[in-house]
């Protein structure tokens, strides 16, 4: 019976402008012997992903923007891809621009990294900040929209009001609210193919190596994480979750004091 342990990163794993706890990183190891296959579940981009973890990262599978694709992390192997598609993300800029919130066109997998913004009107704090966290990736377009089979949208939203708005407005497109990384406030939706979720892409890693729903845990710390969290039954979120997400879900450690080997010590051990 082959288990399987799935864990965001970004808040969960891996706090910002830190490192690693070593004793997390002793826990995927110790699992990683014991026959239990380790995913990471993240946001990022794959060339995100990259940077921050190294070639030896005990994991087996990488699933990165939010599903969108996933990656074999021993062969170092593209396995799935699943795009939004240029005539989904044609759509969705007609509705930011009626709603004058900026946004961000990321190229296709595997260079979704790459992406092409507007120039922005009175732009939100956070598109500014994002744009020079992201500068030798960004590309300026005016006025249109390149012809690309595109990855996904970011839109940053200047409240949840606005991105209930919007989120209303799209149809048989996947809509993700994520807090921003970079501030850890701001409310940024993020517009994917409708079959991409966290859940679906662990799903495609179950299929791949004969695991049962049941037996899957999952670990997250924000509401980017909810398909998961909603999809498995063995689930937890981190003491620097939101507080709504701490009702829902059983609690783990903050990022800050390896919540992996709070895991592991209370449920494994």
């Amino acid at each position: 019976m082959t288990k399987l342990l799935a864990t965001d990163l970004d808040g969960t794993i891996l706090a910002r402008n830190a490192s690693f706890n070593d004793a997390d990183l002793e826990v995927l190891k110790s699992i990683g012997e014991q026959g239990i296959i380790r995913v990471v579940a993240t946001g990022r981009a794959l060339d995100s992903c990259l940077k921050v973890l190294g070639n030896d990262f005990p994991i087996d599978y990488l699933v990165f923007s939010s599903g969108a694709g996933v990656y074999c992390w021993k062969e170092k192997k593209l396995l799935i891809t699943k795009h939004l598609g240029y005539k989904n993300t044609k759509a969705l800029v007609d509705i930011f621009n009626k709603h004058h919130v900026e946004y961000t066109l990321h190229h296709p997998i595997p260079d979704n990294h790459l992406f092409f913004h507007p120039e922005g009107n009175g732009a939100h704090p956070d598109f500014e900040r994002y744009l020079q966290f992201n500068n030798a990736d960004a590309e300026l377009i005016n006025g249109h929209t390149p012809e690309l089979d595109y990855t996904q949208t970011l839109a940053f939203m200047p409240d949840i009001k606005t991105f209930d708005a919007i989120s209303s407005q799209i149809k048989d497109i996947k809509v993700v609210r994520a807090t921003s990384p970079i501030d850890g406030q701001s409310i940024w939706m993020e517009c994917f193919n409708k079959n991409v979720s966290k859940a679906n892409g662990i799903l495609e890693v179950c299929k791949i190596e004969n695991i049962a729903i049941e037996n899957v845990t999952a670990l997250g710390n924000d509401y980017n994480d909810l398909d998961m969290l909603s999809t498995f039954d063995q689930v937890f979120v981190v003491d620097n979750a939101p507080d709504d997400l701490k009702k829902q879900f059983d609690n783990l450690k903050s990022v800050y004091e390896a919540p992996l080997n709070d895991w592991y010590s209370r449920f494994i051990s």
